[in-house]
């Protein structure tokens, strides 16, 4: 999938969630929508799985360049709110709403260039354990490919609980202290071998060849990550928390006295 279909998915599903049953509502004429999700995207207009089996259609109010994609989602939200009756979240208001958007398209965006992930785990007796597995993200969910072989796998079967690193390479770093990161508390998911399986590593195997190769041996699996809270270190002296419900939240950080 173009990567940047996958940020508008990714965004939408993971930041905007609450608007996407209105569009159904509102732009079907639709009163049964239990749940909605942002699948796909073009210049025309957007395809929403409802209720987790159906897909629907809406058209955008008029045909647009790609980069406008985002700008005409939201007129809409827009216009679907102010039929259904249904106010914008309060934090919208807020003075900073739009530079923490662009900040969660940031984290977004550094997300996107990794292939793969660093996995932090722990033990049932407590013993840390650190490795990695390939990562993709599909749908605006994240997904990783790991196997039996690795520590992490008898550590996911016991407590689904994991942290997740993204950090950028040293060589791409000023200095090797101030690489830019991510971390994620992540809740994990063993997901059943059906046809959505298959959907997702077919996307899968476009950028890891050695999936084609190894999708059917029994000891591998994919795995859907649940990211919640978390943190970004841009750079020196620059660092925000994320929010279970996906705030953007600077940190405070102390300060060194001369002595």
């Amino acid at each position: 999938m173009d990567i940047s279909i996958e940020r508008i998915l990714d965004h939408m599903n993971n930041d905007h969630g609450d608007v996407l049953p209105l569009y159904v509502r509102h732009f079907c004429k639709r009163e049964d929508v239990k749940e909605a999700k942002l699948i796909d995207v073009n210049e025309e207009g957007m395809t929403l799985l409802v209720n987790g089996n159906e897909r629907v259609r809406i058209k955008f109010t008029k045909k647009i360049d790609f980069k406008g994609i985002h700008l005409e989602m939201i007129k809409m939200a827009k216009i679907a709110r102010r039929a259904l009756n249904v106010p914008a979240p309060e934090h919208y208001k807020d003075k900073g709403h739009q530079e923490e958007e662009k900040m969660k398209m940031e984290i977004s965006d550094f997300i996107g260039n990794f292939k793969s992930v660093i996995i932090g785990t722990v033990s049932e007796e407590g013993e840390p354990n650190a490795s990695y597995a390939p990562f993709f993200k599909y749908h605006g969910d994240s997904y990783m490919y790991i196997n039996e072989t690795e520590v992490y796998f008898e550590n996911f079967k016991k407590n689904r609980k994991a942290s997740l690193l993204f950090i950028q390479d040293e060589g791409q770093a000023m200095v090797a202290s101030m690489r830019q990161r991510v971390t994620y508390n992540t809740e994990i998911q063993f997901l059943e071998k059906n046809d959505y399986y298959n959907e997702i590593l077919d996307e899968f195997q476009k950028n890891d060849f050695s999936i084609q190769m190894t999708r059917n041996v029994p000891v591998f699996h994919l795995v859907r990550a649940k990211l919640a809270s978390g943190r970004y270190v841009k750079g020196p002296r620059q660092a925000f928390d994320i929010t279970k419900d996906r705030r953007i939240v600077g940190v405070t950080l102390g300060t060194l006295e001369n002595s």
